[in-house]
């Protein structure tokens, strides 16, 4: 298994950083890479955290469960990065202040370009080109609270691709008691997603924790991403052993309603919680005067959905999505649906 300048022989777990270039200041945002080759042949996994350098549950779900893994007990490689972008990881942003780019926006990313530009092209052809499968955590940082498997939408439902078929089982393997895929366009176009899966690559993104919730749920949600990862791997055969879970049962949402912040800043105050029903109309949140109390804003749902986690932090400054909806696409029964993908 060999990453850059980095090679794990069977039986053995590397670690090192993948080189990347500078900035202007001479700043290197090269990344800290796992490299786990297993003792007998199979599928290769990558587990990434932070590539959103705020969003930090699965950094940590992802150092617990290095810590556990014995390439000796295992078929096939695993890659585990804890931070993408350590430039925005440092700072406690979701871009790179290098040059303010989104690196999970950027893949495949490109040779000549900025620092953000060419870090994605670096990564992308040495790390995630050897994957099957990614497994990519997000969280709500400071601003939300999440938690479901997040995937993309599937271009004809009735007549899955291969993939697309793997990635289902996925979805469902991972654990959590609820998935979501936004309808195409719902947040623009996402080419960096559509370039993993041309390389034949399936995905799927974990929200998870963030927001007010972090310090109440955050041992939780490091505790079921890192029992996640391990799910991921037992449907991959990579390792052996039953599969653990929220329950049997795992919704998935077809999460295309979106609620915007109005041009007004003020207090956010969040009047709907998860699993509640809306009609289009009702009021989500609103937003009042931190200081009189003065109602700025009411934040109405402009079509039915049940909410799903979500919000914003306090106060709230800027153009920004504070809610989501979603219907229920389809309800999955682990105890029935076969969870192996090799």
């Amino acid at each position: 298994m060999k990453v850059g300048q980095l090679e794990a022989k069977p039986g053995e777990h590397i670690f090192g950083y993948l080189k990347t270039p500078a900035s202007r200041s001479g700043m290197r945002p090269d990344i800290p890479v796992h490299l786990f080759a297993g003792a007998k042949d199979g599928p290769t996994l990558l587990v990434q955290g932070a590539i959103h350098g705020g969003e930090v549950i699965g950094s940590i779900a992802i150092l617990n469960f290095i810590q556990n893994l014995d390439p000796n007990a295992m078929r096939g490689n695993v890659i585990a990065v804890p931070v993408v972008n350590r430039a925005g990881f440092e700072l406690g942003e979701r871009g790179s202040r290098i040059d303010g780019k989104d690196i999970s926006r950027l893949f495949p990313g490109k040779k000549k370009g900025s620092v953000s530009d060419q870090v994605a092209h670096i990564y992308f052809e040495e790390v995630v080109r050897q994957a099957q499968v990614m497994v990519d955590f997000h969280a709500g940082a400071r601003t939300a609270y999440e938690r479901y498997v997040l995937f993309s939408a599937e271009a004809d439902p009735d007549n899955l691709t291969e993939l697309e078929k793997l990635r289902r089982k996925l979805v469902v393997a991972f654990g959590i008691d609820q998935a979501a895929f936004f309808p195409p366009g719902t947040f623009g176009n996402n080419s960096a997603k559509e370039a993993i899966e041309e390389a034949g690559v399936a995905q799927i993104t974990l929200e998870f924790g963030g927001g007010t919730g972090w310090f109440k749920n955050g041992q939780d949600n490091v505790r079921d991403a890192e029992r996640g990862i391990w799910n991921v791997m037992k449907s991959m055969r990579m390792i052996d052993g039953e599969f653990e879970s929220d329950g049997p049962m795992c919704t998935v949402y077809n999460a295309g309603v979106v609620i915007w912040k109005p041009d007004v800043d003020g207090l956010f105050v969040r009047l709907k919680h998860f699993r509640d029903e809306l009609k289009a109309g009702d009021v989500y949140a609103k937003l009042i005067d931190p200081y009189t109390g003065e109602l700025l804003a009411d934040m109405p749902t402009p079509k039915d959905g049940i909410v799903i986690p979500s919000g914003q932090e306090w106060p709230t400054v800027g153009a920004t999505s504070i809610g989501i909806l979603g219907t229920i696409d389809r309800v999955e029964d682990r105890r029935t649906t076969d969870l192996y993908v090799y």
